[in-house]
């Protein structure tokens, strides 16, 4: 978080600084007086262009947010099915019930240690099996094939048998839907339209004549800082695994503490 607000102040304030810096090459080369005189009709103009970028701006920033939260609740969702299936191989006979245990704590473990770091680097994880180590759609078709090998002799181990086979399916699930959100963000043609559009709201302002150029200097360098921690916020959550504001493993590493702690596992 400490890098993160270092980089979000950088960005902010190479952006304020940029903006100074153009409106005194403006205030140089184009007299206040006249500027002054066209204060009306750039007003006009001037409403018309902030109204249309803060729409967008808003838009965006709602997709993002609302894409960095589905995100969130998707690794959620699947670490909760990592554990059903976990506390359902306790229920079911040896030696499937301790191979689904042990399969359950090592795709969580696959998670935790290997594919997070990857994802953080905006990278994918591996598909296939790496020096003796299954990857995690690996440990997912382990986990099923071992269920599809048990043949219920009860009606309650039939119950489990269907639960287990539905946990296994919305783990499975969960993992594709955070994998294609591990590579979604915002389109490069969708930033160009913002970095513009932010530059052009900026730059309006410098067509603006005021008696005081201090308070000029002081809107455009406010104006500045907002749309650039507007556009950093952007960045930050377009990546929810690799952003500035990226998802940990949080829910994964409560459920492998709860693996190794719980009397209900075999493990032990």
């Amino acid at each position: 978080m400490l890098h993160t607000a270092l980089y979000g102040v950088l960005v902010v304030g190479g952006v304020c600084l940029i903006s100074l810096i153009g409106f005194e090459l403006v205030h140089r080369l184009v007299p206040t007086q006249s500027r002054q005189r066209h204060n009306d009709v750039a007003g006009f103009i001037y409403a018309a262009l902030g109204v249309i970028y803060a729409v967008l701006l808003a838009l965006v920033v709602i997709s993002v947010w609302e894409e960095y939260q589905a995100a969130s609740e998707t690794v959620e969702q699947e670490a909760n099915s990592t554990a059903e299936v976990f506390w359902l191989g306790y229920e079911l006979p040896d030696p499937e019930g301790a191979r689904i245990q042990e399969l359950a704590r090592s795709y969580a473990e696959e998670v935790v240690h290997k594919e997070w770091p990857l994802m953080a680097q905006a990278n994918q994880p591996v598909l296939e099996q790496e020096a003796g180590t299954p990857a995690g759609w690996d440990l997912i078709d382990d986990l099923r094939a071992t269920l599809h090998g048990f043949e219920p002799q009860t009606k309650s181990e039939e119950q489990l048998y269907a639960e287990g086979l539905d946990q296994v399916g919305r783990l499975g699930d969960s993992r594709r839907t955070r994998l294609i959100a591990s590579e979604e963000g915002v389109p490069g043609i969708l930033w160009s339209v913002l970095i513009f559009g932010g530059i052009a709201t900026v730059g309006f302002t410098y067509l603006f004549g005021l008696q005081s150029t201090w308070a000029h200097r002081l809107m455009v360098v406010t104006l500045a800082a907002v749309i650039g921690l507007v556009l950093f916020t952007i960045a930050a959550l377009g990546h929810p695994f690799s952003g500035g504001a990226r998802i940990g493993p949080g829910f994964f590493e409560l459920v492998l503490k709860r693996m190794e702690t719980s009397k209900l596992s075999d493990l032990r």
